[in-house]
């Protein structure tokens, strides 16, 4: 069944195109003033989508703009990092005779065999166009692109800027920031090209509308999302791309399997289940993470601080784009999750990487091992988010748990890395695997038994000081030989791994899942003890009790 919410790329059908009637709006009066404007707008706000939006005749018509008088012509910078202003203008002239009906396709041809031409050769050519009384909108995308081709310095924004001071001509650019606020060569970009531009900033959505959009599509591919109007409104707020992901994995979780005695004519309007609600939140995060992470870095640091402080609600003034909005003069996070991602960047100011370590941290062989550990770690955390705060969950233990047992210093730091990193063979398994609401099939857990030993091929490239690995490959081991990846019995374990394993398994029982909630400790522990001697290490399992006996958990 074909998905009807596209969230992979820019929307160009006009069907999936949804609200930015303001925006568009905005853009349209500005536009009969021939005007130039900057749309602004985080990553994956749905500037490139509104700028395909805005090439469309039929959108110029809905606002009073004669279609025969406007050419518009869409270009990205993205791509163009090593292009000279001279062959930059070869293109954008060629762009504008294949993407628009007039006189430049009547001009073209003179150029057509050259590969670059002049600033004063391109102005010309649309000066002439405007003696036709043609107006010419250049959609410029991924402005901050311009910023990592030395070659399109000052000099060819004060090119740009001529041109778009013509009268029948103007630009409509889309950038993350305001033009002002962009550099190329090293420089601000500002006057002389930023200050011809009114800024147009995409917004939250109205949800409503949004969503009775979505339920539409949906209903017409054969599914009623309606029931999960909650859910889709608590992950994605009225940030239009998160709200696009969650109705996308609702969507996908409803269709993909109906319930018996369903007919196939009938819309899908069961209620998804409660773990299957927590999949789709999972699966919706992932989604939207990566996008979130590029947004982070690109931050100030000023602003990374007021978006954390909305978490506590201590936010005062403008919100910050993507992660934030302000209500009643203070902050708070966008959506659910914002909220998620912001929590996972609090922790890591809170607990840098190197505070798990304490031997021999100034030696810069151990700081390039603790470069490459957080490497691996982010690879982990990239690929499985479950796997974050499950591995920070473990470490805790396995690290109070080795000090409480009066453990060497090697053996903590050991448990310590390998706490961070026993899951990162995981990077090797499916979603549709390691994300699954419901009981593996017997080849799936199969698959998900590989991971030991992915994970000590990928952790070959690090000579780590202590036994990080075979804590790793053996973590999964029991003493009666029913672990795997290789059936090693009693003292055949590190002792390491034995730790891990008592760690490791406490840590997952307690903690929600897809398919499963969260067991109590009290459970958990019991099970732990009845299994001391057979499968777990009695000496470790009762450490652990007094451990959390002590509220460390």
């Amino acid at each position: 069944m074909a998905n009807p919410f596209f969230n992979r790329g820019p929307i160009q059908d006009p069907r999936f195109f949804l609200e930015r009637r303001d925006e568009t709006r905005e853009v349209a009066r500005l536009l009969a003033g021939v005007q130039n404007c900057s749309i602004v707008g985080p990553v994956k706000s749905g500037k490139t989508s509104l700028l395909f939006h805005l090439t469309r005749q039929e959108v110029l018509r809905e606002y009073d703009l004669d279609g025969r008088e406007y050419g518009i012509v869409y270009l990205s910078l993205e791509g163009l990092a090593d292009l000279q202003p001279e062959h930059f203008f070869h293109l954008m002239l060629r762009e504008s005779a294949r993407q628009t009906r007039g006189k430049i396709g009547i001009i073209w041809p003179q150029f057509e065999r050259r590969e670059a031409i002049s600033f004063l050769e391109l102005r010309q050519v649309v000066e002439q166009v405007g003696e036709g009384g043609e107006k010419l909108v250049i959609c410029l995308d991924e402005l901050e692109m311009a910023a990592e081709n030395p070659a399109f310095d000052l000099n060819f924004f004060s090119a740009l800027r001529a041109i778009a001071s013509l009268p029948n001509v103007c630009f409509i650019t889309a950038s993350a920031r305001p033009l002002h606020e962009l550099k190329a060569a090293g420089r601000k970009v500002g006057s002389p090209f930023a200050d011809l531009f009114s800024i147009v900033r995409l917004r939250p959505v109205a949800f409503d509308a949004v969503w009775e959009s979505f339920c539409a599509l949906a209903l017409e591919a054969g599914v009623d999302i309606r029931p999960e109007r909650d859910l889709v409104k608590d992950l994605g707020g009225g940030w239009l791309h998160h709200l696009q992901v969650a109705a996308y994995e609702v969507f996908e979780r409803k269709s993909a399997a109906p319930k018996r005695g369903e007919k196939k004519s009938a819309p899908i309007a069961r209620r998804l289940t409660k773990s299957e609600r927590e999949f789709v939140s999972l699966r919706a995060y992932e989604q939207v993470e990566p996008a979130l992470t590029i947004m982070w870095e690109r931050l100030s640091r000023e602003e990374r601080k007021r978006a954390l402080a909305a978490l506590e609600g201590r936010s005062e003034g403008r919100g910050v784009d993507g992660l934030t909005i302000t209500e009643n003069g203070g902050a708070r996070p966008l959506n659910a999750l914002a909220k998620r991602f912001l929590e996972g960047r609090r922790h890591d100011q809170e607990e840098p990487l190197e505070a798990y370590f304490t031997t021999d941290i100034a030696r810069p062989d151990r700081m390039r091992m603790y470069g490459m550990v957080r490497a691996l770690m982010r690879a982990v955390e990239a690929r499985d988010r479950y796997a974050r705060g499950h591995a920070d969950r473990v470490t805790r233990l396995a690290v109070a748990i080795a000090k409480e047992m009066g453990c060497p210093e090697e053996v903590v730091e050991a448990v310590k890395v390998a706490g961070r990193l026993h899951d990162i063979g995981r990077v090797s398994i499916s979603d549709t695997i390691l994300l699954k609401p419901g009981p593996l099939t017997p080849m799936e857990t199969e698959i998900i038994r590989t991971h030991p030993l992915v994970g000590v091929q990928i952790l070959d490239a690090v000579d780590f000081p202590w036994a990080v690995k075979p804590a790793v490959r053996y973590h999964h081991e029991r003493l009666d030989g029913s672990g795997y990846p290789e059936g090693l019995i009693g003292d055949e374990i590190p002792f390491a791994a034995r730790l891990l394993a008592v760690a490791d398994t406490m840590a997952a029982m307690t903690a929600d899942r897809p398919y499963r909630r969260a067991l109590p400790a009290e459970e958990a522990i019991q099970h732990l003890v009845a299994n001391a001697g057979t499968q777990y290490d009695s000496a470790v399992v009762e450490a652990l009790q007094r451990v959390v006996a002590r509220g460390i958990l």
